[in-house]
């Protein structure tokens, strides 16, 4: 049996911490062993140390890189503020990534560690967890193949609580464009709309999120993608619809795609539901959402029913850190690899060039790669 991919976790307890659960993502994985791990606190770095059962513990990361020559860096900060730089000198070490998200805040460290990346010829791939989702992952191939008949539209919103908006697009927009682009691949262009108290926003409405992910605007956004055969995405956010516990919901998260003989929608814990019809109506009593099961995810192998809310971060990190683990065998691309982290981020800093640029629709990939919050007047791709 061939050694197994020894795994470095970069954490940083109090400035994103390790990100969703990704110092333990790699653990009891099989083919993958857990060595060390990096955080300049050193009360985090104890706790990280013993939730990995590892006693290789750096207050450096660049020297955790170079003392243990792990096969697969976990870059698990939430923060932004370094993350190029731990992606870059991870790639630099020859190592396999597995990154925590948002990929990035802008377009050009995007540029940068996607330039280290290749040039290093190693794997790079993103903790979406929804996307390995078993029931997920069968949507996906359910609605490719045809089976729902022609794909018409995919509608994605996210969790719609005080950071609805501008930093929701980045936050769980991240999640959200890539299930569409699973299923329907690539975009051509974006046009957006961005509102801060029911007014258009302008450059100075420009603030940083409520942790340090890179600049965003306003409390509302629509905005519409054009991918290939007509097919249409849209992101909806406005804040502050689900903080009222009176609700009988608790967020809004999640994806709607409608089809010519069926919508699918896509909940958390990354459930899938089917209504046999291409939009939901009210006045038809014989449709109702069937929820899809599957018996060796739901279910335990007694046939008891899993806890799938309670440890879906766990398990999803655990089908994606295999994944990873499998493509690096392979030389294939992750679920959710590199080139699908730039696209992602063409996708979110593209509302803001649209709407800088009236509503126009951009081009993807943008000609113009500072963010728009930075340079509003810079150009974008060519309106369509």
């Amino acid at each position: 049996m061939a050694d197994p991919y020894r795994v470095a976790v970069i954490g940083s307890t109090g400035q994103g911490n390790y990100g969703h659960g990704l110092d333990t993502a790699f653990q009891d994985v099989d083919r993958a062993r857990l060595v060390a791990v990096a955080d300049r606190d050193a009360a985090g770095r104890r706790k990280a140390a013993q939730r990995m059962r590892v006693n290789r513990t750096y207050a450096d990361y660049r020297m955790m890189l170079r003392t243990e020559k792990p096969d697969i860096v976990c870059v698990g900060p939430r923060w932004l503020t370094h993350r190029a730089e731990m992606v870059i000198a991870a790639a630099e070490m020859g190592c396999h990534i597995y990154c925590e998200k948002p990929f990035a805040a802008d377009l050009e460290q995007a540029d940068r560690m996607a330039d280290a990346v290749r040039k290093a010829g190693v794997k790079l791939a993103m903790a979406h967890q929804w996307r390995a989702m078993p029931p997920v992952q069968k949507a996906i191939r359910d609605i490719r193949s045809g089976r729902f008949g022609r794909l018409l539209r995919i509608r994605v919103r996210p969790k719609d609580d005080r950071r609805g908006g501008g930093e929701e697009l980045l936050l769980h927009g991240t999640h959200l464009f890539d299930m569409m682009l699973a299923i329907t691949g690539d975009p051509q262009w974006v046009s957006g709309h961005i509102q801060s108290g029911g007014r258009d926003v302008n450059v100075t409405d420009r603030r940083e999120a409520s942790e340090p992910i890179g600049p965003v605007a306003g409390d509302s956004i629509d905005a519409m993608y054009g991918f290939q055969s007509g097919v249409r995405g849209f992101f909806v956010s406005t804040a502050g619809l689900s903080v009222d516990k009176q609700r009988k919901f608790d967020n809004l998260y999640g994806v709607f795609v409608e089809c010519e003989r069926a919508c699918i929608q896509l909940r958390q814990p990354g459930d899938m539901f089917v209504y046999e019809a291409p939009r939901v109506l009210a006045d038809a009593d014989d449709l109702k959402w069937t929820k899809v099961w599957i018996e060796d995810w739901h279910f335990t192998r007694e046939h008891k029913p899993r806890s799938i809310r309670r440890l879906w971060l766990q398990l999803g990190n655990k089908q994606l850190a295999s994944d990873l683990i499998d493509a690096i065998q392979r030389d294939r691309t992750p679920l959710s690899g590199l080139q699908r982290a730039v696209t992602v981020t063409e996708m979110v800093q593209g509302v803001y060039r649209s709407h800088f640029d009236d509503g126009r629709r951009i081009t993807i990939p943008l000609a113009q790669r500072r963010h728009p919050l930075v340079d509003p007047a810079g150009g974008g791709g060519k309106s369509g």
